[in-house]
């Protein structure tokens, strides 16, 4: 049977006078389909029972957890000149969490995948420089002098960025750059268990057997996987970093530092919501601002008249 092939062309700039320059986006047959069809409920029922089995342990030592994740907290971080690269629908909402509550939503929020079983919960994403927020934004690679092409795989127009400076203090943030701080945590959790059944279905349907952390390096890696919208978008169930991401939130903690995958630079989960009254945290704009935008800074005070004018 013979292979689909599904190709974009890209017309680079600097290659105009060449001919257009041909990407394999993906490639399948019939016979992938069919089989994908006939094992598709197995594959989903079995990532909604691991996620189950994990969810319900999770739930017996929840209040430990949070204390596990309070112990860890790094307090009073400051940043200044941080940026957000947004969307340009959202250029006059600099603080619109919006685009964090669709479907899949962040690598630390939970966005639309189903709010019945999964209710949503916000994150605000800045970075440490431009290139780094810009990356973050498109979830593509900026290559120096490549820079359209990331634009083009991310259907992206370069005029349609607004880039935009920040500056604020989090009372309480989890940093992942001092990963030490959460073996208490890992501890609660290493000794989970995986039942059998599980194990019968995963080799069922040619998975590996179900991985669990047990290992503070463990973590690290399953929070900075670079194919984290894996999960939320092809499995209907949160990934590790966003069930991490609601702890954390849950717990009351405002933010979460992080590597980018793209550049190593830092990166910021913020969790509005749990930010306390004046003057705790905020964040607020650095330049002198359009007329139109009406909120240029971010603190608890605000954050609850945004929420009662919904």
């Amino acid at each position: 049977m013979g292979s689909r092939r599904h190709i974009r062309k890209i017309h680079p700039k600097q290659f105009i006078k060449k001919s257009p320059q041909q990407f394999l986006l993906d490639q399948f047959s019939i016979s992938d389909i069919r089989k994908w069809q006939a094992i598709k409920d197995e594959v989903l029922k079995f990532h909604w029972d691991y996620y189950s089995n994990l969810a319900y342990q999770r739930s017996k030592i929840v209040d430990q957890i949070k204390n596990a994740l309070l112990e860890a907290v790094e307090k009073n971080f400051l940043f200044e000149h941080w940026q957000r690269s947004v969307k340009y629908k959202y250029a006059l909402e600099p603080f619109s969490i919006a685009g964090s509550l669709t479907d899949p939503g962040g690598r630390f929020n939970i966005g639309d995948i189903n709010s019945s079983q999964f209710p949503p919960f916000p994150a605000l994403y800045i970075a440490s420089d431009k290139n780094t927020a810009l990356q973050e934004l498109l979830s593509q690679q900026i290559i120096a002098g490549q820079e359209n092409r990331a634009l083009d795989f991310a259907l992206a127009n370069p005029a349609s960025i607004a880039n935009i400076s920040l500056s604020g203090k989090l009372d309480s943030i989890i940093n992942l750059k001092q990963p030490e701080k959460l073996q208490p945590f890992v501890d609660l959790i290493k000794d989970f268990t995986t039942p059998d059944h599980l194990k019968e279905s995963a080799k069922k349907i040619g998975f590996p057997p179900p991985d669990l952390i047990r290992t503070v390096p463990k973590l690290i890696d399953a929070l900075s996987a670079p194919d984290w919208r894996e999960w939320p978008m092809q499995f209907d169930v949160p990934v590790a970093s966003q069930i991490f991401g609601q702890l954390v939130s849950e717990a009351g903690i405002e933010g979460i530092l992080y590597a980018s995958k793209f550049t190593g630079k830092d990166c910021l989960a913020i969790f509005p919501q749990n930010f306390d009254e004046p003057p705790g945290s905020f964040i607020q704009l650095d330049d002198e601002a359009p007329a139109e935008i009406k909120i240029r800074r971010l603190d608890a005070k605000i954050w609850s008249e945004l929420q009662k004018s919904e």
